[in-house]
């Protein structure tokens, strides 16, 4: 009987270790991967607007790397959300990951980028997440 309750304990803090290892394990960033798509901005944007269905099949959790204009750049603590423009009410909202180092001064609105990160869909905006720059213009 001893054996059994020992045996018990010892499942239940293994799965426990298991548990607490996945919810503290890092989030898995872009940086490393390969992009599936390379598409421009207002493209992107238009291809959810026509039929957001589709674009969810041809986009929706895919590493892709996104070329536009800065629109906005949101600064939320350290984190940042820079919006790219697409002549629309909308945008493509780029959401880095927490803790990527950036200065306040290293973008300017109207600087073309190239942006790599995982969409999530859309709503008002296309959103991607985990985002990292591909390549920038050195001036606005």
């Amino acid at each position: 009987m001893l054996k059994k309750i020992i045996i018990f304990f010892g499942v239940v803090v293994l799965c426990l270790g298991v548990a607490w290892y996945w919810y503290s394990m890092p989030r898995r960033g872009v940086l490393h991967k390969t992009a599936e798509v390379s598409v421009p901005a207002s493209e992107l944007y238009d291809v959810y607007q026509s039929d957001e269905a589709e674009a969810n099949q041809r986009f929706l959790d895919k590493i892709m790397e996104v070329d536009g204009t800065v629109e906005e750049i949101i600064w939320v603590g350290s984190d940042v959300v820079i919006m790219l423009g697409v002549g629309a009410a909308g945008g493509i909202s780029c959401r880095f990951s927490p803790g990527t180092e950036m200065k306040n001064t290293e973008f300017k609105k109207g600087m073309k980028v190239l942006i790599k990160g995982k969409c999530t869909g859309f709503n008002i905006d296309v959103n991607l997440v985990d985002c990292v720059i591909v390549s920038k213009q050195a001036e606005p």
